[in-house]
């Protein structure tokens, strides 16, 4: 904590532990007594986020693994070219969601045609937000972040599966095909 309030390379190497903390890797025990400085480096983190360093992405990334939100520390992107590839929950289909510069949408991917059938995403208010996902996009306006705010929202919106229509929420369907279940 000494070293990363004064050095990026100490607070992202701390970034980096963080992100990794959580697996079989046998190491768990490691963070174990160290829930203060876990909190601590949290709002160490939060006071970088808002002086809008030019590493923002990666401490938005070390902010999340701090909050114990490994998953979305591991997957996030920037959302100038992000795809997110999942199982329709109705019928099973691999559909494509984009969120980038190319569009935010539902398709379906062919080998030689691209995304076809494209279907406009629909992204959450911030009132349907969940709990992370109203941290993250709080946080990523308030220090004007508008592209990874507006990211934010359509990732934990709705998607339309362009096969069978069924309208399913996209986090959720990522997080339980991704997310690992850790004992």
């Amino acid at each position: 904590m000494r070293l990363a309030a004064r050095s990026t390379r100490a607070r992202g190497l701390a970034g980096a532990v963080l992100r990794r903390a959580a697996g079989h890797h046998g190491c768990d025990d490691l963070l174990a007594d160290c829930a203060d400085t876990i909190s601590e480096f949290r709002k160490l983190l939060d006071r970088h986020l808002q002086s809008r360093p030019v590493d923002y992405l990666a401490t938005f990334l070390d902010a999340l693994a701090a909050k114990e939100e490994y998953h979305w520390s591991a997957v996030l992107g920037d959302f100038a070219d992000d795809f997110y590839h999942l199982a329709c929950p109705h019928c099973a289909v691999e559909v494509t969601i984009a969120i980038g510069d190319h569009g935010r949408y539902s398709a379906i991917r062919d080998w030689h045609l691209g995304d076809v059938d494209r279907r406009c995403l629909r992204p959450a208010s911030s009132e349907e937000l969940p709990d992370i996902g109203r941290w993250m996009h709080e946080t990523a306006v308030r220090d004007g972040h508008e592209t990874l705010a507006d990211g934010i929202a359509h990732l934990f919106g709705k998607a339309e599966c362009p096969h069978c229509a069924s309208v399913f929420n996209i986090a959720d369907e990522y997080t339980s095909a991704n997310c690992p279940v850790l004992r």
